[in-house]
């Protein structure tokens, strides 16, 4: 039995609304509210989604508003408030024109986007910030004002050029100083050696999140081996079905992202390869693993199986073999008692393992 509370509601006034620019071209209007305490965070922004979700719950500036953290993570705009003789403003309208760049923009279903994916500079500036985020290549010392520091002032124009910047380049700007730019330097030249699934999450492919990356990186083991992998190939890996194997395709057919992936190898960031497995015991098995385990952490026991010749993967099929289930198990293994699939307790994952020649 698990319980819930509702979300802790707020009201606050919305003092501004501006346009955000993410990393694919998507504007994102969000509300700049009079500073408000929700569950113990300070909360001064909400996103407001989209043109018509603004224009679905009428939202203008200076309306006082009843808002929340939806799982009590991250605020949002839940209702505009009555105010009987408050004079309201005009309604919000999204912009003609990309506030970055000043690019005509276009029109996706409720959504608006900016087609300048090579010039405008909040998308290079967003693309940076994910591709140096601790589940990509996790390079410290690269926060958003450092970031659009390096931007705007033409330092860095592609991922890449982070990768041959230089203690001089740095100092010519006025934030950097010696010890703060080599700082910067030797935290970008660590991360010159990267894990696969870091790697391709890092890039930013649509549909990709941390759990796609490492079932890629799993299922292919090597860079050329994703990056020239054809439609049927994708779905091959099990979780990717026809929508999300055509966006990956798309993503490294576009000349782009393979210019950007050429200059990344050209400057010297190595994609590590994931080495066959030796001992080929539990070879064709498929494992899922799910709740808190005593004796492994989830990222240890996948490396564990994949030493054994096996797979493990983010979601239950017909083509899992085993569920590991652990303690407070989730929705996986309602899924595994619906298809039938095997379930393992942790000692007998671990009695498993044993048997397959593994030291546990």
């Amino acid at each position: 039995m698990a319980y819930k509370f509702e979300p802790r509601h707020e009201v606050t006034r919305v003092e501004d609304i501006v346009v955000q620019v993410g990393r694919t071209g998507l504007l994102t209007p969000v509300a700049l509210l009079r500073p408000v305490e929700v569950g113990g965070v300070t909360v001064a922004r909400a996103s407001l989604h989209n043109p018509m979700e603004v224009q679905r719950k009428d939202v203008r500036v200076g309306d006082l508003v009843r808002m929340q953290r939806a799982g009590d993570v991250i605020p949002e705009v839940v209702e505009r408030l009555e105010e009987p003789g408050h004079k309201r403003r005009a309604p919000f309208a999204m912009p003609s024109q990309c506030p970055s760049c000043g690019t005509k923009v276009i029109q996706r279903g409720p959504y608006a986007l900016c087609p300048n994916q090579a010039g405008c500079r909040a998308q290079l500036k967003r693309r940076i910030e994910h591709f140096v985020a601790p589940e990509g290549l996790d390079i410290d010392h690269l926060g958003t004002e450092t970031v659009s520091t390096l931007v705007d002032r033409g330092v860095v124009r592609d991922v890449a050029d982070l990768f041959v910047l230089t203690v001089e380049n740095l100092l010519r700007l006025e934030s950097f100083t010696e010890h703060s730019a080599r700082q910067l330097i030797e935290a970008v030249q660590n991360r010159k050696c990267v894990e696969l699934q870091r790697f391709l999450y890092a890039l930013g492919i649509p549909e990709v999140g941390t759990a796609v990356a490492r079932d890629l990186a799993d299922h292919f083991r090597r860079l050329e081996a994703v990056r020239y992998a054809s439609r049927q190939e994708l779905e091959e890996v099990p979780g990717i079905g026809p929508k999300m194997s055509q966006a990956i395709h798309d993503f490294f057919a576009d000349e782009r992202h393979q210019r950007t992936i050429d200059a990344l190898l050209k400057v010297g960031l190595q994609v590590m390869e994931l080495s066959t497995p030796t001992q080929q015991s539990l070879r064709g098995k498929t494992f899922v693993f799910t709740g808190t385990l005593d004796h492994f952490v989830r990222s240890e026991a996948r490396k564990r199986v994949a030493s054994l010749g096996a797979r493990a993967t983010s979601a239950v099929s017909h083509e899992t073999g085993y569920l590991v289930v652990g303690k407070e198990p989730g929705q996986k293994l309602d899924a595994a008692r619906e298809q039938g699939v095997q379930t393992l307790t942790e000692s007998q994952f671990i009695a498993l393992l044993r048997q397959a020649g593994a030291a546990v």
